[in-house]
């Protein structure tokens, strides 16, 4: 596998293809780990919260945050900040090769919708929807986009959470549904994952697998409740076994990137490139792999998946307190290490769904209440409170190892620290956040053992 190194777009504007808690408990007790509650309807959008200093002051920080962003230029969506100064990415930027650097383009445009879906919920106020439902054509070019496995991040966000949160009807969400087969498409058949870089098969990319293409599959997820599609729910499931597997190490501590022969499935090497090391524990790792196994358990109810998702959480709390915004890497013990509060976001979002689908109840009341200490730290340590600087939530990185997006605002961030907040404040159900059939859970008779 030739060596990777990450570099800076020098030209973000290349062009796209052509081709196209308390949460609120389940009324009744699961029937079997990991299993849904029947409230998957699309939500009224009158719902009003209880009133909470925090969650208030999460809805001025949203407030100042959408009426910032109504200067952007066209087509262009905040990626990372420096200075309080969002960095502006074209939407039609698509990942490529120049040599051995890969440039991962514009992978993040979709978390912008989402945090306008998600700030005209809590606001009770359809102008950030209005703004959003007619920026998406922005995005349509890049459902076949067929050089990223981030197709979840671009259209999960966007399509799918617009849909289930009653701004977008059906008709509208065709092109997540082609996101989600083009997701399809890069799976490996040999080792069981999806390819995270460059095109399907491509050389350079096709044994490459990360942590964060486990936060893509609640796009597979939700297209397959909508299509009952079995490939969309196996390769979801099968790609979610293999993380946990390889991903999650005996100790919790989280892989980054994985190589892998693409003609085998043979796993070869653990890499990174934005973590400290190859052998280190990037934090983010830890939060994209906490959020995302626990979304897979509660997907498909798989017990290996509960298990790992438990040790990431284990490791995460030996090493972060939550009454602490996480250090960018867990390796850096510097009192200077810049502070990932993205991290911190995606952790807490795990936790809310563990604690609402976790099969033991003392477990469930433990990571409810975990996600909620860290949800008010992040709130109390990170939230942005000024009016002249970009995002919601601060103290969060991109890469330290390439200097870019160190301590500042980064789109992901505040888009799950914003999903987080809705669903631990009551303005967004979990059920609907999850969705779920019943078919889900029902493993094909040659699925145990494998993977």
């Amino acid at each position: 596998m030739p060596a990777r190194s990450w570099r800076r777009s020098s030209s973000p504007g290349c062009s796209a293809p052509r081709t196209h808690r308390r949460v609120s408990a389940p009324s009744s007790t699961p029937a079997h780990p990991g299993s849904r509650t029947d409230d998957t309807t699309r939500p009224r959008r009158g719902r009003t919260p209880p009133v909470n200093q925090d969650w208030s002051d999460y809805l001025a920080a949203a407030r100042r945050e959408e009426r910032r962003t109504r200067r952007h230029p066209d087509r262009h969506y905040p990626h990372c900040s420096e200075k309080g100064a969002w960095e502006l990415l074209d939407a039609s930027a698509v990942s490529s090769w120049d040599g051995a650097s890969y440039e991962h383009g514009n992978w993040t445009a979709g978390f912008w919708f989402g945090t306008m879906w998600l700030a005209a919920r809590g606001l009770q106020d359809d102008a950030p929807a209005d703004r959003a439902r007619a920026k998406l054509i922005d995005l349509r070019e890049r459902a076949c986009d067929h050089t990223t496995h981030d197709l979840g991040f671009l259209f999960h966000s966007s399509l799918a959470l617009g849909y289930q949160c009653g701004f977008l009807d059906e008709k509208d969400v065709a092109p997540a549904l082609d996101a989600a087969r083009m997701t399809v498409r890069r799976f490996n058949e040999p080792g069981r994952y999806i390819q995270a870089f460059g095109p399907v098969g491509e050389l350079r990319g096709a044994g490459t697998s990360t942590i964060d293409t486990l936060m893509n599959l609640p796009l597979l997820w939700w297209a397959h409740d909508l299509t009952g599609d079995p490939r969309l729910l196996e390769v979801a499931r099968q790609h979610a076994r293999t993380s946990a597997r390889l991903l999650v190490r005996p100790d919790g501590s989280t892989v980054h990137l994985m190589d892998l022969d693409p003609v085998s499935g043979a796993f070869l090497a653990e890499s990174t490139l934005q973590g400290a090391s190859p052998a280190s524990a990037w934090s983010r790792g830890s939060g994209w792999a906490i959020c995302g196994l626990a979304w897979a358990y509660a997907a498909c109810g798989e017990p290996e998946l509960l298990a790992a998702a438990e040790r990431a959480a284990a490791y995460y709390e030996r090493m972060s307190p939550l009454d602490a915004v996480p250090p960018w890497d867990f390796a850096d013990r510097s009192a200077e290490a810049p502070p990932d509060a993205s991290a911190g976001a995606a952790v807490a979002l795990g936790y809310l769904i563990l604690g609402t689908h976790h099969p033991d109840p003392a477990a469930r009341d433990r990571f409810d209440t975990s996600a909620r200490q860290l949800l008010a730290t992040l709130t109390r340590s990170a939230l942005n409170r000024q009016d002249d600087v970009d995002g919601v939530l601060l103290h969060s990185c991109y890469s330290v190892p390439h200097g870019r997006g160190v301590d500042g605002a980064t789109a992901w961030g505040d888009f799950y620290y914003a999903l987080a907040m809705a669903v631990a404040h009551g303005a967004l159900p979990l059920a609907t956040v999850l969705g779920g059939r019943a078919d889900r859970c029902t493993a094909p008779a040659d699925a145990a053992g494998r993977g």
